[in-house]
């Protein structure tokens, strides 16, 4: 279904002007080197590292669950500062790249393996690949050039809430042939676009919601798009993860993963997850991407379900007591057998379940104002190599609050009649 006409819409004059920056900046990074674009690209990320705490907090937090037990704290905080330049660099090159001819795309884009998808297309009618949001992916639809002659080349497409920008985005993105695919397409269309052989990309290692399928991500339980699988197996094709790797300035390599199995969603997830170990600097750390969507409405047990089998990297949960009723008590829905519940104790408190015997108890804070309680939350959060998920209390104070928001932790308050 066809957008609406903008020309009437209040916003209009802030779409022309994203539009007209927008197009500025093409024009002016389309005219420098690629690597010079690239360099300056790591400088405004890492200016944006200064200013964009809440975001740091976001990338240190992803960077401690992906890559657990692999570094220490320090390490991956030193990573977290060289991922804010990467992604400065390969965002400011996608504005670059975005300008160039499809011949001079070859001399900076290569492929370490093409013969997977060469046997990849004798095994199947179709192919999804599942790139990932690392390196400058806005390049991957315009790489047609090195898949096997023959093949249409498509990609699942989020439209943009500016429609001006939309309008250009989707007339670069289908100059060379590429067909996108947006929520509006029904599944069949896109499933027969790969049973006519075509090549399909789509986009799955971010974040979704309660709708998505739980499945363990990183060794971490959370949820993730059953989309890949659907379409794979009702079109019957193969499916390959890919990398984009930054191999120097201005210049990237694509690497395929095979999947371990039949295409379930858990191991399309587990090629996504190989993909973004082949250089986690190259990840777009920016969305928390193992975000609970929890809230008084919706327990920890409806979020993560049943616990899958097999061992993994627990969730981390603060039960927050000081201030609370003496009579609450915590609800057996908020208990997990994959969540490590951490109390903050009060004398006289809530009653636990005796779930909740073997505890890790903190002592209490001095203070209750809203800088003291940052610093006492930050103390316990690096106390483990594993972050907390979030606090869980009843009647939460506004300082608390403001604390855990702050930090970008979630909080979820529960009534005191619970």
């Amino acid at each position: 279904m066809a957008r609406e006409s903008p020309e009437n819409h209040p916003n209009l004059w802030k779409w022309r002007l994203e539009w007209l920056a927008q197009t500025g900046i093409e024009k002016l990074a389309g005219i420098l080197p690629g690597p010079l674009v690239f360099r300056i690209g790591e400088v405004l990320g890492g200016i944006a590292w200064h200013f964009m705490k809440e975001r740091r907090q976001v990338v240190l937090r992803n960077l401690r669950i992906a890559l657990h037990g692999e570094y220490d704290l320090e390490a991956l905080r030193i990573m977290a500062r060289k991922s804010f330049r990467r992604t400065g660099a390969n965002l400011f090159s996608a504005l670059h790249t975005a300008g160039l001819t499809a011949e001079r795309i070859g001399s900076v884009v290569t492929v370490e393996n093409p013969e997977l998808v060469e046997e990849a297309v004798r095994r199947s009618p179709g192919v999804v690949l599942l790139p990932c949001h690392m390196g400058n992916w806005e390049i991957l639809t315009r790489i047609h050039r090195t898949f096997p002659p023959g093949h249409a080349n498509g990609a699942l497409y989020r439209p943009l809430n500016n429609p001006l920008l939309d309008a250009r985005v989707l007339a670069q993105r289908e100059m060379e042939g590429t067909r996108l695919f947006s929520k509006r397409d029904s599944f069949h269309v896109i499933t027969g676009f790969l049973r006519e052989g075509g090549i399909l990309g789509i986009l799955a290692d971010q974040r979704v919601g309660p709708q998505g399928e739980l499945v363990r991500f990183f060794g971490r339980l959370t949820r993730a798009s059953p989309l890949p699988s659907l379409v794979a197996r009702r079109s019957k094709s193969q499916v390959l993860g890919m990398s984009l790797i930054t191999e120097s300035p201005g210049k990237w390599r694509i690497r395929y993963h095979e999947l371990n199995g039949p295409a379930t969603t858990a191991n399309c997830m587990d090629a996504i997850e190989r993909s973004m170990k082949a250089s986690p600097l190259d990840v777009f750390w920016l969305q928390e991407r193992w975000k609970m969507y929890l809230r008084p409405t919706r327990s920890v047990k409806e979020w993560l379900g049943p616990d899958l089998p097999g061992s993994g990297k627990p969730h981390r949960a603060l039960l927050w007591l000081p201030g609370t009723h003496a009579n609450w008590q915590l609800p057996d829905e908020w208990t997990h057998p994959d969540v490590i519940y951490e109390v903050v104790p009060t004398l006289g408190g809530p009653l636990l379940p005796r779930s909740f015997e073997k505890l890790y108890l903190h002592a209490g804070p001095d203070r209750d104002d809203r800088d003291s309680l940052m610093k006492y939350l930050e103390t316990i959060d690096a106390s483990a190599a594993l972050p907390i998920d979030f606090i869980l209390t009843c009647g939460a104070s506004k300082a608390l609050a403001k604390a855990a928001r702050r930090l970008s932790i979630p909080l979820v308050s529960l009534p005191a009649t619970a």
